[in-house]
């Protein structure tokens, strides 16, 4: 499967999780049911149709397994996708945050030379008397 290649390049499948079982990642034979051969001759009360239809049951099943998975793959790359993305997007968030502090500083120490030359508050020259 494409998919779950690319899933296991980009790094994007747990540890510990192998390949997708052989029934998933190989071609299905193309067979026209009922082209099996039968004995000539055999009457088996209805178990050949019966075997039939679960072959059938289990070939549909296979590929709604097949569809999940590539899916399932797909999910995973966009998932991927977004992180990256994402990472990106704190990166530079926290380069903008440090030039904000960066500038602010200087401002910060204009103001408190300002207040350093200003001089303090002192009491009136005055007495009051009541």
């Amino acid at each position: 499967m494409e998919l779950w290649r690319r899933l296991s390049q980009a790094g994007l499948v747990p540890p510990g999780l192998g390949p997708p079982p052989q029934a998933l990642r190989e071609v299905p034979p193309v067979e026209i049911p009922g082209q099996t051969l039968r004995t000539a001759g055999t009457d088996t009360g209805g178990a050949w149709d019966s075997l039939l239809w679960i072959r059938e049951e289990l070939e549909n099943l296979r590929r709604v397994d097949v569809q999940l998975l590539g899916q399932l793959c797909s999910l995973g790359l966009e998932i991927g996708a977004l992180r990256e993305e994402l990472v990106t997007i704190l990166e530079e968030e926290e380069e903008s945050s440090e030039e904000e502090e960066e500038d602010q500083e200087p401002q910060w120490k204009q103001e408190e030379e300002h207040l350093e030359a200003c001089p303090a508050p002192h009491p009136p020259d005055f007495e009051m008397m009541i």
